[in-house]
């Protein structure tokens, strides 16, 4: 998307500026458009919002029109976003697996980081950027196919305050949402660097292997598993620096930056559930995707422009300093104040 709005770089830090001011539009209303209507409906109409946007990709038109699609795309991702994975996701969940469902739902998005880039580099290269916006657009159609299908119960529609930054922002997160973003802004200056698909399917096995090792290692053990996330991070990025361009490091380089990824930032997850109130579970959860989302996509973008102008062994310095600050952030200021917060 980033090429169709200008020049390389500047195209792409375009795209993401204008994606995230979409973002940010919508976010005031949507505890409103949710609690006033039926949010079954919400999430249809935000998901029509993303098809249109895209759709307007596969035609030839002013770069301010596209501009508007961009920001067009971000607002109806917000809405959507929150209406499925921070509220239709807690009113389908029995109240004993809301958490359990939650780390599935996010699970999925961290697949979406593998799979989304892939498609990219695989399809225009083979079937051209046409054909490539034709399928986004109708795996869209397949998911809206996918909530007609759902059975919401009933509820009866309210009259809550209509600009609030509920359902979107925890002010009490904001020492979690630090290390996070930090932590996805350096993974995305790692990923930025690379355009090859068998980075990407070890990128796929590392978040498997996270999946694995929280299952039979680290069930119960939180302040374990993040710390061993942190340092499988920054061995990500020691790897990086001893040679990334290198023959079969760049396989060792997704191995331990999806593992590291998948320790740590599933963790954020249950910790942002853990300090919220049982009426914020759905605030918290989209105060998780919005760090994850933020610091990945900034990381990606300046990435574009960063290694070209400060070097490579001063952008592997920037990649690891990042990593080890945020586990050394965590260690002596979050996890203090998370043992002290954190419900019972």
């Amino acid at each position: 998307m980033g090429r169709i709005l200008g020049g390389e770089m500047g195209g792409i830090c375009a795209s993401v500026l204008l994606f995230w001011v979409g973002i940010c539009l919508p976010a005031p209303f949507c505890n409103y458009w949710l609690d006033a209507y039926r949010r079954k409906n919400v999430a249809l109409w935000a998901l029509v919002g993303i098809v249109c946007a895209t759709m307007a990709f596969l035609f030839d038109g002013p770069q301010w029109v596209r501009g508007v699609a961009r920001m067009m795309q971000g607002a109806s991702y917000c809405v959507f976003q929150i209406a499925l994975g921070s509220t239709l996701l807690l009113d389908l969940s029995d109240t004993k697996k809301r958490t359990e469902a939650a780390h599935v739902y996010y699970w999925f998005t961290r697949l979406a980081l593998v799979f989304g880039p892939l498609s990219g580099i695989v399809l225009p290269v083979h079937y051209g950027v046409r054909l490539f916006a034709g399928v986004s657009v109708a795996l869209l159609l397949c998911a809206g196919v996918l909530i007609v299908t759902m059975c919401v119960p009933f509820r009866a529609p309210l009259e809550p305050s209509w600009c609030t930054f509920d359902r979107f922002w925890l002010p009490r997160g904001f020492r979690l949402f630090i290390p996070l973003a930090g932590v996805a802004f350096s993974a995305g200056l790692m990923l930025g660097q690379y355009r090859d698909a068998g980075f990407y399917l070890f990128l796929a096995v590392g978040f498997w292997l996270a999946l694995w090792g929280h299952h039979f290692f680290f069930r119960g053990k939180l302040q374990t598993e993040l710390a061993v996330g942190f340092v499988v991070l920054s061995a990500s990025a020691l790897l990086w620096g001893l040679g990334g361009d290198m023959e079969g490091m760049e396989w060792s380089i997704a191995l331990c930056l999806g593992s590291g990824l998948g320790f740590v930032t599933s963790r954020y997850l249950l910790s942002y559930i853990r300090i919220c109130e049982h009426c914020e579970r759905g605030t918290a959860q989209t105060s998780y995707l919005l760090g994850w989302d933020a610091g990945l996509w900034a990381g990606y973008s300046v990435s574009f422009g960063l290694r070209t102008e400060v070097g490579e062994t001063i952008y592997t310095y920037i990649m690891g300093a990042i990593f080890v600050g945020m586990g050394m952030f965590h260690l002596f200021w979050t996890r203090l104040w998370y043992m002290r917060n954190k419900r019972k």
